[in-house]
């Protein structure tokens, strides 16, 4: 069902993503069948998550998501990367062997103003697909013309963020009632490489797996494809 989504893409999405300055916002993103299916199953995640370290968030809960899990195989796909990439105008898009990450916004949450961290070089896509919304926080971005532009992201919605200093910056507003429940997932460019951000947001994810981080760390150590630095540790995680 995926791939029949892909022919709603609109001709006009690329040049909107890049003349905004690397952000763009759209709604009923998954067929009603394939989001209600990852909710499903993302519900009976939310016992397991733990608040965020490291983060300019502030108490943000989170968790990676299971490789394994159905939720991961449906959108971490190579037709969920199609949309994206078309959606962006970038030629080819690929999803990332960067965890994709479970996060609630309670009360009293929120996130600062800030550009995501350069995961790759070239820069990686980030993707905001909201699941459940019922708090009063908005997203926040500054277009490319200096103004500010906003959304109460709908159910099934996506942002799409270009990350790195040249991406737009960004936050979510202070929570005061309700709960917003997203998935954040990273896409990037054939041939990427790691950067040394890469290894400083994997150590900071709350009960990240070990094999995650040294999978990476022995693909980097091999030099093989998509393999970067070792990390500096004293920036906080700004994604």
């Amino acid at each position: 069902m995926l791939l029949a989504v892909l022919a709603l893409v609109a001709h006009s999405a690329p040049t909107a993503f890049v003349s905004n300055g690397g952000v763009l916002y759209r709604e009923r993103f998954l067929s009603p069948a394939d989001f209600e299916a990852i909710r499903r199953e993302c519900r009976t995640l939310r016992g397991g998550m733990r608040a965020e370290k490291d983060s300019i968030a502030l108490r943000r809960m989170g968790l990676c998501l299971d490789r394994r899990s159905h939720t991961h195989a449906m959108l971490m796909s190579e037709a969920v990367a199609s949309r994206i990439a078309a959606l962006t105008g970038v030629p080819r898009l690929e999803p990332s062997d960067f965890p994709a990450e479970l996060r609630q916004y309670g009360a009293g949450a929120s996130m600062g103003w800030h550009r995501d961290d350069a995961l790759y070089s070239p820069p990686q896509t980030e993707v905001i697909l909201t699941l459940e919304n019922t708090a009063d926080c908005f997203t926040e971005w500054v277009c490319a013309d200096g103004g500010r532009d906003s959304a109460w992201t709908t159910p099934n919605s996506v942002l799409l963020v270009r990350a790195g200093e040249g991406g737009p910056s960004h936050r979510v507003t202070p929570v005061k009632r309700g709960e917003r429940t997203i998935v954040k997932l990273v896409f990037h460019e054939p041939d990427a490489e790691r950067s040394a951000s890469f290894y400083d947001h994997i150590n900071s994810f709350p009960g990240a797996q070990r094999s995650v981080a040294e999978r990476a760390r022995a693909l980097a150590e091999r030099g093989g494809p998509g393999s970067g630095g070792k990390a500096s540790r004293a920036a906080r995680r700004r994604s």
